[in-house]
């Protein structure tokens, strides 16, 4: 989608949520936080120019303190219009001192983008913050925002009870990536097909969404903005993991190890050939990132050994399933076409996508159940795999959902054939495993079902069927 500043897409649930706190008529600290990327900064801005008159927007730098208070003190003097005297500042008590004094009868809303970098010139920045707003600002009509990407320090930072900002918090926010219906209007000229495609390949990360411009084919938009030296996203990998991570090189190779099969931790450990304690700490940051994901099956206790992990950012399994490890010949020896042409075949796109497609089908799940849609409320929901000890052998549910005593087995299919009665069958044979009064089944599948399974499952109300155009509804 061409020029993504010009139109706002999506965000109503939290704009709604800013709007509410900006009305409160009291002072209000919130804290936003998410993953690069998600857009955060994007939504603020926003918010900021719905009310621009009466709004700091301010974004922290890696500088000295000084420079950090001179720069908010120059966005603070546009709103207050206080004079020049506010260049004086050098310190962050001299702008608490001057809000002391100052005469705020309307809202002031005090937005601080990257704010965990304002403790690189102050590790004391927090302690500052809680005691001015413990005895300046919770008195007056503020509406105070802290915003920042480093997931851990935030988290420390808000939940850790020995942290000088622990329970000054009014309101939190964690920004999440979209979902693949919100994702939809990106695209306005692509059919639901290809935009379930390019979801699959970028996700919800609104920034990677907006540079693929639906006037385009799918092809020409991985060309130019994935396989091409000056696009976007041919180094994006490289350079988040760079400014999210100390030790990138590792972490990268965990995620290498689990793009390349390795999905068990004794696995993952053999690969990377690390120390278990540390391939353990790892593994749950980039869990905590978003990154991947540590899945049980469906069920279970949360302690359970039987526990899978999978890159779960469709555009760090993009990265790594095509371009990572031949990255080196889209540097000058081979062109973006012919390599698109040789590595990203049809047959290999198609089954990257049924991969992703499984996440499509549970978020669309999670909406009916939330929305009340199903015979039951679920009190689980995800992938399955076991032992079918019936027909003594290994199963696995694409989707399962679970309560006391009904089951929902669902089947996502994401190929050019149709849903046929083996696939039936086999779906049947997999309930065999899980023990529940009522059993459901669903089936998700881009081109359909058979005639025959048609005639099998009519007027059967255990049955549903769902195809790419009703879940984009």
């Amino acid at each position: 989608m061409d020029h993504l500043e010009e139109v706002f897409i999506g965000r109503s649930a939290e704009l709604a949520f800013l709007d509410k706190l900006y009305n409160s008529n009291k002072f209000e600290m919130l804290i936003m936080h998410g993953r690069r990327r998600v857009g955060k900064s994007y939504l603020l801005t926003h918010f900021a120019n719905k009310h621009k008159v009466n709004t700091v927007y301010f974004v922290g730098d890696k500088c000295s303190e000084k420079i950090n208070v001179q720069n908010f003190c120059e966005e603070l003097d546009k709103v207050l219009q206080a004079g020049d005297f506010l260049k004086s500042f050098e310190r962050w008590s001299d702008v608490y001192s001057f809000l002391k004094n100052a005469e705020i009868s309307e809202r002031l809303v005090l937005i601080i983008d990257e704010f965990t970098y304002l403790f690189k010139s102050n590790p004391a920045y927090d302690s500052g913050l809680q005691i001015a707003i413990d005895t300046i600002l919770k008195k007056k009509n503020i509406f105070l925002v802290l915003c920042g990407s480093e997931v851990s320090v935030i988290e420390d930072i808000i939940d850790n009870s020995s942290k000088p900002l622990y329970g000054r918090k009014t309101a939190e926010l964690k920004l999440f990536p979209f979902t693949y219906k919100e994702a939809r209007a990106f695209f306005p000229n692509y059919n639901d097909e290809q935009a379930v495609t390019a979801y699959s390949i970028l996700g919800g990360i609104p920034f990677y969404l907006s540079l693929f411009n639906d006037k385009l084919s799918i092809k020409e938009n991985i060309i130019k903005n994935c396989l091409s030296t000056t696009g976007v996203l041919f180094n994006e990998i490289e350079t988040l993991l760079r400014m999210e991570l100390k030790e990138p090189y590792f972490y990268k190779n965990i995620m290498l190890a689990i793009n390349g099969g390795a999905s068990t931790f004794n696995t993952i450990k053999d690969k990377v050939g690390e120390e278990p304690a540390k391939i353990a700490k790892y593994i749950n940051v980039l869990v905590n990132l978003g990154f991947i994901k540590k899945e049980i099956p469906c069920g279970e206790k949360q302690n359970s050994r039987n526990t899978l992990y999978s890159i779960c950012d469709n555009y760090f399994s993009f990265y790594f399933m095509f371009i990572y490890k031949k990255q080196n010949m889209l540097n000058g020896l081979i062109s973006p076409e012919l390599y698109y042409e040789n590595e990203i075949t049809k047959e290999r796109l198609n089954a990257f996508i049924g991969h992703r497609f499984e996440g499509v089908c549970e978020t669309f799940l999670k909406e009916l159940f939330y929305n009340g849609k199903m015979p039951f409320f679920a009190e689980n929901l995800g992938r399955w795999w076991g032992n079918n000890s019936v027909l003594k052998r290994q199963e696995e549910i694409d989707l399962l959902a679970l309560d006391r005593n009904n089951a929902l087995i669902c089947e996502c299919k994401y190929t050019s054939e149709k849903f046929d009665e083996k696939e039936l069958s086999d779906l049947q044979d997999s309930a065999l495993c899980i023990n529940r009064k009522n059993k459901y089944f669903m089936i998700f599948s881009k081109s359909g079902i058979t005639s025959s399974v048609q005639k099998k499952i009519k007027n059967n109300p255990a049955y549903t069927v769902f195809s790419i155009e009703e879940l984009m509804q």
